[in-house]
């Protein structure tokens, strides 16, 4: 689908409308052709049963030849032979008689014994008297005590004849069989020409045959001598063996005369019951379809007339159509360029004409709104750069102001870890001589007052422990004195360390101290990451990296901990939330971006990118920086601050 969409879109409405058009007419032409080429096989079809249908009525002619010939044996039979005739010369002498007056249709007449053998015959025959016809295998004779019996067309041994003798039995008055009165029926009767002639005449086709089961030829209307192979013998046989009515295409087999082999002819075959021949007419496959051939080509003729002509036409009176929208779609791809200057002129009336008013309205409007949102556009471009600068100052002052809130939240950290160190630190130092000098000077006379000053010593000891880690969180010293990457160890050490929590600390490409500003934003990023390590994740291991690559310093601290969804920790002051807030707007005081990469079940990872030129300018200290140093797990903690004492 989304093919045919790119297809139209890129060919214009004539071409489309064109090959419409030729595609519904070549379906209209392929239809009438199919339609007509249907037409032309049904009338194939009919000329076919109607060349069967004139085989079975010139066998049914032959049929009723056979009959009639058998009727007359008949009635001669009951003139002749009234009572049981033993005396041969006087059978011989009504036989003759019977042949001179009354039987002009048969070449001779026999008359056979109830066993088949010959007792007279005239004229004669070539057979012997006494000799059984039964016995001879080119008459495959079956004798009948009822009816009609036929052999096969064979040729008589006196004459040369082709004949086919024809057998009625002949019964005494008692009801006793007598013998056989039989006939010779001429192939080359007159009749059997007529029939045949008649037939390849009412089907004005070539030829008409009548053969025996081998498919020889026994008598046809043309000049093909007695018992030679048809032009379609293994045809014939095959029809003969299924006996049933049938019409086929067939070509000519080799050896016959006056034809090409592999001609092909259309031939209609109907086998007798009485005897043992069939009927075949048939002739050329391309001058009996001439007619149709003729009709082929002329409905073709027509067909491609047709669509020549109407397909001229309606290109004409679509080209005359799509013109005028030709030109309405050129001055609506103008309006579309911005072109709204060239008024549109309505090429002619009707739907056409009514579209084209339409757009000289649709440009008249346009141009106006253009003019007014132009004027509007000035107005708003005042409006917003008069906003951007009143924003710009106000994200200026924010920053400024947060720059100076967490300014003063270091100083007030820096203060404060001052004055516990110098005042509250300092009382806890002179309380703890006091007790070191009353211990001395108590001595081991008073168990109970040394127990109770043991445990007041070991409690000022744990309240200037927990004074130097107050002061540690509020200002560490040791990243003032020693830089970044020792704070963050000592900050690993206090908070990870005793959690089993492995850390791994690795810089690259930093040769020296950053400046005291990113060193401290970065000091506290880390610091709450770790804390939320140390809180919330689990973990086992966690990787501290700080890394100068391509014009910008990156601070990556990733643990393998259960992770979580950054999106779900969106809410300010809500836990978490507050603290990756915290970072975001501490790395942006330095003009550095917070990326957090998390997971459920798959660790969290904390990545601040700072660019390396908005570093420069910024003082920092000479001391170069160390590359990779791991801080193991369970082992002693170190204070990362100075002596409260």
């Amino acid at each position: 689908m989304k093919k045919w969409e790119w297809l139209a879109q890129r060919i214009g409405l004539w071409p489309r409308l064109a090959l419409s058009l030729s595609l519904g007419l070549l379906a209209l032409f392929f239809v009438f052709s199919t339609l007509g080429e249907r037409a032309v096989q049904e009338s194939i079809a009919r000329l076919l049963e109607e060349r069967q249908l004139l085989a079975e009525m010139a066998a049914g002619e032959l049929e009723d030849l056979l009959r009639h010939s058998g009727e007359e044996l008949r009635q001669l039979s009951h003139g002749l032979f009234p009572e049981r005739i033993e005396n041969e010369a006087l059978l011989a002498a009504r036989l003759a008689w019977a042949y001179e007056q009354r039987t002009p249709e048969f070449a001779g007449l026999v008359f056979l014994d109830p066993e088949g053998r010959l007792r007279a015959a005239y004229p004669p025959a070539g057979f012997s008297i006494g000799a059984s016809l039964l016995e001879r295998p080119e008459l495959g004779l079956h004798l009948k005590a009822e009816g009609l019996s036929v052999s096969r067309p064979f040729r008589l041994p006196a004459s040369g004849a082709p004949v086919m003798l024809l057998a009625v039995p002949v019964q005494s008055t008692d009801g006793r069989l007598q013998g056989f009165m039989g006939g010779w029926m001429s192939l080359e009767d007159a009749r059997v020409r007529q029939i045949l002639q008649r037939s390849a005449r009412l089907g004005r086709i070539g030829h008409a045959l009548l053969l025996d089961p081998q498919g020889n030829v026994v008598a046809s209307t043309l000049q093909i001598p007695f018992g030679s192979p048809g032009e379609h013998a293994r045809f014939y046989r095959q029809a003969f063996a299924e006996g049933r009515p049938q019409v086929q295409i067939v070509p000519v087999e080799p050896g016959f005369p006056n034809e090409s082999p592999g001609h092909l002819h259309v031939m209609a075959f109907a086998p007798l019951r009485l005897a043992p021949l069939a009927v075949a007419i048939g002739g050329d496959l391309d001058t009996i379809a001439a007619p149709i051939t003729r009709l082929r080509w002329g409905l073709a003729l027509l067909g491609l007339l047709a669509l020549g002509g109407i397909w001229g036409v309606s290109l004409l009176g679509a080209h005359l159509l799509v013109r005028p929208v030709h030109r309405l779609t050129q001055a609506a791809q103008r309006i579309a360029d911005g072109d709204l200057s060239t008024p549109l002129r309505a090429p002619e009336g009707g739907e056409i004409g009514a579209m084209a008013e339409a757009l000289e309205r649709m440009r008249l409007r346009l141009l106006e709104n253009i003019r007014e949102l132009a004027r509007w556009s000035e107005t708003l471009e005042v409006r917003v750069a008069e906003r951007t600068e009143a924003l710009r100052q106000q994200e200026a002052l924010t920053r400024q102001l947060l720059r100076r809130l967490l300014t003063a939240q270091e100083e007030e950290r820096a203060r404060l870890a001052r004055e516990l160190h110098d005042e509250a630190g300092q009382i806890l130092t002179a309380v703890q001589l006091s007790l070191d000098r009353l211990a001395k000077t108590l001595g081991e006379a008073n168990p109970w007052a040394q127990e109770q000053l043991h445990r007041t010593r070991e409690l000022v000891a744990q309240a200037m422990e927990d004074l130097r880690r107050v002061i540690s969180a509020l200002r560490p010293g040791v990243l003032d004195q020693l830089g970044l990457i020792p704070a963050l160890r000592g900050v690993a050490e206090a908070l990870l360390q005793p959690l089993g929590i492995h850390l791994i600390l690795e810089t690259e490409g930093i040769t020296e101290r950053l400046p005291g500003e990113v060193e401290l934003i970065l000091f506290r990023i880390a610091q709450e990451a770790m804390h939320n390590v140390a809180r919330h994740s689990g973990a086992t291991h966690v990787w501290l990296r700080l890394i100068r690559r391509e014009g910008e310093l990156i601070m990556e601290v990733q643990d393998n901990g259960r992770g979580f969804n950054p999106t779900a920790v969106t809410v300010e002051g809500a836990g978490r939330g507050l603290g990756l807030a915290g970072m975001r707007e501490r790395a942006s005081l330095i003009g550095g971006q917070l990326e957090i990469d998390s997971q459920p079940g798959q660790g969290t990872t904390i990545r601040v990118r700072i660019p390396w030129p908005s570093l420069v300018g910024l003082p920092a200290s000479g001391r170069p920086m160390e590359e990779r140093q791991e801080v193991p797990a369970n082992e002693g903690t170190t204070d990362p601050s100075p002596d409260c004492g």
